[in-house]
Parts: C-alpha cells; structure tokens; sequence
C-alpha cells in the first residue's frame, strides 16, 4: 500500500520503533538510523537463555524486522551531511529525542524543510512542546500511572489502602504512542499526497494515553464518580481475577476459562452446560442478587465442576448456549490456534544470529496488496551502510 514512501526513523526505544514498524508493514521502505551502540531494543531483552546479545534481543527482532540499518553519529559533521543529504527526499522522519535536541544540533524540523518543503516530521515528545510538563522525561511506568490506567488495576481490592495500583506489564503504553503517532503520520502522508503539503506533527505521549481513558472520562462528563477500587464498595466488577456473580475466572485442568452468566436466562443456560447441579436449586443461588451476595460459595461450587474439565470445552458449551464464555489462552495456544493458523498470521523469518523464528503478522488483510510475505528479519547494527551511498545517489538523481 504504502510501496515508494521512505520513511527515516532516527528515534529509538518503542514508541518510534512501533510507529516506523506500522510503515513498514503497509509497504515503505523504513530506514533506521542507529547510532555506534545501537537503538535501546537491542538492549532491552528479553534474550536466549538470558545471555545478553545486541543481535538477538526479541523487542528489537520484533519492532525492527522489515528495516534497514545505517549508523551515523550526529556528532560527526559527515554524519550529519550525510543524514540531510538522505533526509533532503524522504517522505517521514520519525524521532523520539529530547525536546530541542535535534534543533541543538541542526537537524530539526526547521533545517529539513528548507531542504524539503514536503517533509513530514513526526516527533514524538513526553508531553508535547508546550505547557508545564513539556521539558519532564517520562518511562512507560510514568506514563501509565500518569495516565489514569493504573486506577483500575488489579480492579477492586479489599483493602484499597494497602493494595496500591499497579500498571500494565511490558511496554503497552509506549505501543498506544507508537499507534498514535503512525495514525497521525498516516493522516499527514494523505495530505502530503493530495495537495503536496508537509507538516510537523508533535506527539504528545501523555495525551495518547488520556484519550484512551474512554469510560471513566464518559463518567466525569455525565457527573458520575469513576468506580471505586474498594471491593465493598464495587459489586459490579469482575477485574483483575476478582469474581462475582455476573462472572470471572474459572480453574480448568489445562488452564483456565472465563465466564460471564450475567442475566437470569444466562444463568439458566449455564445450568444446563454445567448437567444441572442439585445445589443450583437452593434459594440462595437463584436469583442474581441472591448469587451476588452468595458469590464466594458459588465460585467454590463452578470451581469443582470446572477444575477437571478443559478450558476450550467448557468454552465451546458456553458458547454453543449463547453466554460470554472464552479460554484464557496462554502464548503457547495462540501459537496453535487454528484460527491464526488459517488466517497465516504467524510467519517465519530467518536471521544470521538467532536462525529461524516465528513472528506475530498484522492484524488485517489488504485485497489490493500482496500477503505479508515479502518481510525480513531485523537488521543487523549497521549492515545498510552501504546503501547509504547508493541511496544518496538514488535520491539525488
């Protein structure tokens, strides 16, 4: 889709490498610029056998495959020739350095589009170039908290001020960025083709996050309080492993499955998925608010039917009856589902130093584009440097 469009990323770490990967996969040939020690991926694991190699970390294998690698110093005057010399015809350039940084060394937006008025210039800042947080650093830790995410996690506690919030393993806020900040180059590159117009575009990481706060700003507009992390306080929850009666986690003898038997006509089909049991037909469990109040000793009682049963069966029946009901599938069945399987989401890729691995696809398919087949590994530190001749040749021709 995006096959001709060249894309710079000069950024480093997951929020530029996310967004530069997006690219890639849509087609653009994405140039990463790394210096001697290399993008923060590399650095970032996890590794083989927990052995540190600046080659084989997955968060690199993972966001850089499908990019190329040319090493430059910007601390080196021919380095910086050469990168405005590359920069002077591509169509992006993606960054994540601190606030005036690239400016401090002659490279910022300012200089490219004097040498190329139809740049699109995505930077990717902790909280824009304005306002009182502008010059503070962030981590995806800061990030999350700062966000307002953290509040709902691990959900409703029983005692709030012992259990402080915690936030999303990994790096998922820094992805949200790196996501926001590709739909917003993508919006740019739309212009840039319709009316031959370049823009600088500032990311704010904080701000990508807070739109994603979607139900609890929904609830400060129509002036409702957002839902308390105190469980008594919470009867309406089934976050973080908590269970009610309208549903939660299930032991199973290959993992676990979660249900969701909200409503009476649910409950009923349930029973039914379930053989009937005796005990479903004491008073206590037979109305919602009945099995609300008496949620513990129901739990207890599922539990004992489902702990020697299969997630994926007990998920099949539940659906097969029309109620919410899924396996809680861990890595290893995904890398088997039949669904993923067909749909070819997986592929295989070889690399000089970790051989062949398997790596999550995308999530769509074009019917206007080749499959997603033409992809190659990540790139060794510096391997395109050579290409750095040809490309600049390539681009001044």
């Amino acid at each position: 889709m995006l096959s001709g469009i060249k894309v710079l990323d000069i950024g480093s770490g997951v929020s530029s490498g996310y967004c530069s990967k997006i690219f890639s996969n849509l087609g653009a040939q994405v140039i990463k610029i790394e210096s001697a020690k290399g993008d923060s991926l590399r650095y970032m694991g996890p590794f083989p056998e927990d052995k540190f190699h600046i080659e084989k970390s997955a968060m690199h294998l993972s966001l850089n495959m499908g990019k190329h690698s040319i090493v430059l110093d910007f601390n080196n005057k021919v380095d910086i020739e050469n990168y405005l010399r590359l920069s002077s015809k591509v169509d992006i350039i993606i960054e994540n350095h601190p606030l005036g940084e690239l400016d401090k060394l002659g490279i910022g937006y300012n200089n490219i589009k004097n040498i190329n008025k139809e740049i699109i210039f995505t930077s990717i800042t902790p909280f824009g170039n304005e306002g009182p947080y502008k010059n503070y650093k962030l981590t995806d830790l800061v990030l999350f908290h700062m966000a307002g995410h953290s509040h709902g996690l691990l959900g409703p506690v029983e005692n709030p001020e012992i259990v402080a919030p915690i936030r999303a393993g990994g790096y998922q806020a820094e992805f949200v960025v790196g996501m926001a900040s590709a739909t917003a180059t993508m919006i740019a590159l739309y212009r840039k083709i319709s009316k031959n117009k370049g823009s600088h575009i500032t990311i704010s990481s904080f701000e990508s996050m807070v739109t994603q706060l979607i139900s609890g700003l929904a609830n400060c507009a129509y002036n409702k309080p957002v839902p308390s992390r105190d469980l008594n306080l919470q009867k309406e929850a089934s976050v973080g492993g908590m269970v009610t009666a309208i549903g939660g986690i299930l032991p199973c003898n290959d993992g676990y499955v979660a249900i969701s038997p909200r409503e009476d006509a649910q409950w009923e089909r349930w029973l039914q998925v379930m053989d009937s049991p005796e005990w479903a037909n004491q008073d206590r469990f037979k109305t919602r608010e009945g099995r609300q109040d008496n949620y513990k000793d129901l739990w207890d009682l599922i539990s004992e039917w489902s702990i020697n049963k299969s997630k994926f069966d007990i998920a099949r029946k539940g659906q097969d009856k029309r109620i919410p009901c899924f396996p809680v599938n861990t890595i290893e069945d995904l890398m088997t589902d039949k669904h993923l399987l067909e749909r070819e989401f997986f592929i295989e890729l070889d690399h000089p130093y970790v051989g062949s691995l398997k790596y999550p696809g995308v999530a769509y398919k074009l019917s206007n584009a080749p499959k997603y087949t033409n992809k190659f590994s990540a790139p060794v530190l510096g391997q395109d440097n050579s290409m750095l001749a040809e490309l600049i040749g390539d681009l001044n021709e």
